[in-house]
């Protein structure tokens, strides 16, 4: 049967995969070498364009309070990483933009302002628009206000 055959060049049994080479040291086949290529030669061939950094110099602080699902902030962070923007652990006063998903103010904001009082709210549907766009689009209609 095909499946039984023994694979004479390579001294392999095809069935059960074992080797027929007698003395033959296990080490020795993973220490073989298998490729030509040097680690230079595979990095150039996998490299990608970079991507825009059109929110370079942006730093944000999401609010994960306004968020439902974990992910939801992950990939926000992501994009916004991706893009070159900063994106903070904690809210500090280097922060600029809380991105958060409430439609309303709430009463932890006026705890961040205390923070630093230049921080803006801004929605987070400003990420996803940005990043559809593949370039920064006006605020304005993004800012969540007292």
């Amino acid at each position: 049967q095909w499946y039984q055959r023994r694979v004479q060049s390579s001294g392999i049994n095809a069935e059960y995969g074992e080797s027929e080479k007698e003395g033959e040291d296990e080490e020795d086949l993973f220490d073989a070498e298998t490729e030509d290529d040097t680690e230079e030669d595979t990095v150039s061939r996998l490299s990608l364009p970079a991507l825009p950094n059109f929110f370079a110099g942006h730093r944000f602080f999401i609010h994960s309070d306004s968020f439902e699902q974990f992910d939801a902030i992950k990939q926000l962070s992501r994009h916004m990483t991706a893009y070159g923007g900063k994106v903070f652990d904690y809210m500090c006063k280097d922060v600029r933009f809380i991105v958060t998903q409430c439609r309303s103010w709430q009463a932890d904001f006026s705890t961040a302002l205390t923070v630093n009082p230049e921080v803006r709210f801004l929605k987070s549907d400003w990420i996803d628009v940005c990043c559809k766009r593949g370039e920064t689009v006006d605020k304005s209609s993004f800012y969540l206000l007292q």
